[in-house]
C-alpha cells in the first residue's frame, strides 16, 4: 500500500493579458481564482475564463478574456 495522498492536484496557471497569475490555491475553483484576482486587476470584473489547455507537463493553462460587448 503507498501512502501517497489521493487528493492530487495539478499544476494550473492563468494567462491574463500576457501574464501568468499563479494559482493561489488549488481547492479554488477557476471562478473563484478569478474573484481572488479582481482587486488587483480591475478589468476582470469582465472577463471570462477558457480552457484549460493541458501542457506536456500535465500543467493545466486557463485563459482569461476580457469580454467585449454582450455577445461573449
Amino acid at each position: 500500500m503507498s501512502n501517497e495522498s489521493t487528493n492530487t492536484h495539478a499544476k494550473r496557471t492563468f494567462r491574463f493579458n500576457g501574464m501568468v497569475l499563479d494559482d493561489p490555491d488549488p481547492n479554488m475553483t477557476p471562478e473563484k481564482v478569478l474573484e481572488f484576482y479582481t482587486p488587483l486587476h480591475a478589468e476582470l470584473n469582465n472577463s471570462v475564463i477558457k480552457g484549460p489547455s493541458i501542457g506536456a507537463d500535465g500543467t493545466k493553462t486557463y485563459k482569461i478574456e476580457v469580454k467585449i460587448g454582450d455577445n461573449n
